[in-house]
């Protein structure tokens, strides 16, 4: 009974000490809302806004006697998902590598002969599609669009060798020239008339949260991580005549991190109040219920990583570095600043098991008002394993 009194005397302790820091947070909290709101807006604008991205200069080289395949390219250059985007520079192909090669061009469509012909005989010659290095953006939203184009070509060819097969099943070989005509027609419509999409349906590079509601999320989750910074003092690891008089009265190691990391999350909830309150009332993230729920349980977690990166650090100074160039990086790789579909495919499987990841995707719950224990579940795994973590930090430490 006394051990137990004792942990609650302890967690009463870390708690009125950390209520002693509310007063330099709330200074750091002004300046944080400062970086965090010039996060949402230049974010956002860097995203779709008028200089969102840069024209992508393509090089196009054909063959001269194939008028049919000039036809198609110019064609597809004027649908609106591409023309938005794309200018097309017609080449002969040597040009267009040496253009490649000065960064002049972000791609260079290398058509063969009879393009068209060996599209509708089955023959399915391929256009070699050069791209340069270190594209950026530009380059990697070029890269989505053929890929998306030749997903569409490739649906196109698997219907018309299914129905080849059907035909064939049924002793209709010689009306296969005729499905062939009627489904490439129907094909080549289709594939040429994805503007219509378009038109019905927008996606998001966000997600199914907004891009100023993905923005707020991102700098809310940001913000939880770097408010520990004004309060860097309260997180200094214990001195080692303090530990061991916790220990002999019975409170372990496992003890002083937990109530390290709950006095910590009380400080990131009291401190978020007013970013809450901002999105709420800009009716980015509704009041609900979810939101309840999450709010305290991201300021818990984010605590809890905040507290291992000092107790790794060990000093006032190394905790602060620490804590900035590593909260900022991974949340750079979470898809913080960029959505992760702009990052390379390597960073977008890392993104969901990094801290910011896993904190937005609880905020997102919030957004869509539906429960997903899913995110939950990974909140609380992020919360067990930096504790576990500092437990194991600060015994190898003593």
């Amino acid at each position: 009974m006394r051990r137990r009194n004792m942990h609650m005397v302890y967690l009463k302790m870390e708690l009125k000490r950390a209520g002693k820091r509310i007063v330099p947070l709330y200074v750091g909290t002004v300046f944080l809302l400062l970086l965090s709101a010039a996060l949402v807006l230049l974010a956002g604008r860097v995203l779709y806004g008028e200089e969102a991205v840069g024209r992508v200069s393509v090089g196009v080289a054909m063959p001269e006697d194939d008028p049919l395949a000039g036809q198609v390219v110019r064609m597809l250059s004027t649908l609106d998902s591409v023309k938005s985007i794309c200018d097309f520079e017609y080449m002969d192909r040597d040009a267009g590598l040496e253009a490649l090669e000065k960064r002049e061009l972000y791609a260079l469509l290398d058509v063969p002969e009879n393009f068209v012909q060996d599209i509708l005989n089955g023959s399915n010659t391929p256009v070699i599609v050069w791209m340069a290095k270190d594209m950026g953006i530009e380059g990697e939203i070029f890269r989505e669009l053929a890929d998306a184009g030749a997903l569409t070509l490739s649906a196109g060819q698997a219907g018309i060798y299914a129905g080849n097969e059907l035909y064939r099943m049924y002793g209709l070989e010689e009306f296969i020239p005729r499905l062939e005509q009627e489904l490439n027609r129907q094909y080549m419509d289709y594939g040429l008339e994805r503007s219509i999409i378009f038109r019905h349906r927008k996606v998001q590079a966000t997600g199914d949260v907004s891009v100023m509601q993905y923005y707020e999320i991102s700098a809310y989750v940001l913000f939880l991580f770097l408010a520990a910074i004004p309060v860097s003092g309260y997180l200094l690891p214990w001195k080692r005549t303090m530990a061991e008089k916790l220990e002999a009265a019975g409170v372990g190691v496992a003890s002083q991190v937990g109530a390290r990391i709950a006095g910590m999350g009380v400080l990131l909830f009291l401190g978020s109040v007013p970013v809450i309150l901002i999105m709420t009332a800009t009716d980015q993230v509704p009041w609900n219920r979810i939101l309840v729920a999450v709010w305290p349980f991201t300021c818990v977690a984010a605590a809890s990583v905040v507290v291992l990166l000092y107790q790794i650090a060990g000093s006032l100074l190394g905790g602060i570095m620490l804590l900035f160039f590593v909260m900022t990086g991974q949340h750079f790789l979470a898809g913080g600043i960029l959505p992760p579909v702009f990052l390379p495919p390597s960073i977008q499987k890392l993104a969901p098991w990094l801290p910011s990841s896993v904190l937005m995707d609880s905020m997102k719950m919030a957004v869509a008002g539906v429960w997903d224990y899913k995110k939950l579940g990974a909140c609380a795994i992020l919360i067990g394993t930096a504790w576990l973590a500092g437990v194991l930090v600060e015994r190898k430490r003593r």
